[in-house]
């Protein structure tokens, strides 16, 4: 890989806990002798625990030190326990995801359960003393696993300079919000990525791709059409269900998008209101796919928003896109490119 900064998704948080394990092992092995940050969900979900050992085995590290909160979104860490919206995550809507559910909040009793390895918890009133003080801290204490508090940005900027100064013997693990400041660890710092104002976006109708259940994505596109006229086109899952349906299934949904985009003011397509099926969560997204692809070959729109990793991954497979020039982002968390 020749990129100055590579990802790798390897698709693992639904999958059985050996085969995410392989996933993983096998990623850290095609990007042997660079530095590794392991992400994980801000929310807990997926294979964390066992993923994470086989990261440490692999990369023969000192420490892990673990901090998912990812403040500007909602999600803060206090005495180990991951809260979303200031709720722990275990009474959120997470808890009862279709694909990965949340049952435990306290990340070292997670983790512990997970592991062969010790845990540790490290508060904010030790990461409030600076990265040295943190570092030391983090370097003597006896656990291999360290669960780090944070309740705002500054808190993950602090654990990130802490492992500058352990030299690339500490593995670091978190979601967005720690990898924001991964930039403090590069010898080649990327551009900074800049917010973007709205005045700056092409003006017209778009697309949006919803693949997600979440009760938030519910709200937000019930907002859109509410607020902005926004159209939904909620695609019924259980009719792909009988092998010959696909192709019918496109058509009806292109005629009805072809229909409501006529009135100009874009469109939505998603699953969100539609019944989980788990037998179908393989194809749902092909399905979904395609229908993008055809409505893009019959429809100028200036842009494509797409929400959901699953969906998100295979629609840019199906459009041939190969990269992902990152101009800036719209929220935190969310990036524009083209």
């Amino acid at each position: 890989l020749e990129a100055d900064v590579a990802v790798i998704n390897t698709n693992s948080r639904a999958e059985d806990p050996d085969k995410a394990c392989e996933k993983v092992r096998q990623a850290l092995r095609s990007l042997a002798g660079r530095l590794i940050y392991k992400k994980i969900d801000s929310t807990l979900r997926g294979n964390i625990g066992v993923e994470l050992e086989v990261a440490m085995e692999e990369l023969a590290c000192k420490k892990a030190v673990v901090a998912p909160a990812f403040p500007a979104a909602g999600r803060t860490t206090v005495a180990g326990v991951l809260l979303v919206g200031g709720i722990r995550v275990a009474e959120t809507q997470f808890a009862n995801d279709p694909v990965s559910q949340v049952q435990e909040s306290h990340i070292p009793s997670l983790l512990e359960r997970s592991t062969k390895r010790r845990v540790g918890c490290v508060a904010v009133e030790h990461i409030n003393r600076g990265p040295r003080a943190l570092y030391r801290e983090i370097s003597g204490m006896p656990q291999d696993i360290v669960v780090c508090d944070a309740t705002a940005q500054f808190h993950l900027t602090c654990i990130v300079q802490a492992a500058a100064l352990a030299k690339g013997s500490w593995l670091l693990c978190g979601s967005a919000g720690l990898a924001r400041e991964l930039h403090l660890l590069l010898t080649k710092v990327p551009t900074r990525v800049s917010r973007l104002k709205a005045s700056s976006l092409p003006a017209g109708p778009a697309l949006a791709v919803v693949g997600t259940r979440n009760e938030v994505a519910a709200n937000q596109l019930l907002k859109a059409r509410h607020e902005l006229g926004l159209p939904i086109l909620n695609l019924e899952v259980e009719r792909f269900n009988q092998g010959n349906a696909l192709s019918e299934g496109i058509e009806s949904i292109l005629r009805e998008a072809d229909r409501l985009l006529g009135q100009g003011r874009g469109l939505a397509l998603c699953t969100t209101f539609s019944r989980y099926v788990p037998t179908l969560r393989q194809s749902i997204p092909t399905v979904m796919a395609e229908a993008v692809a055809a409505i893009l070959a019959r429809h100028n729109l200036v842009g494509l928003f797409l929400c959901g990793g699953d969906i998100a991954a295979e629609v840019c497979r199906r459009l041939s896109v190969s990269a992902i020039r990152v101009h800036g982002e719209v929220e935190p968390g969310v990036p524009i490119g083209e």
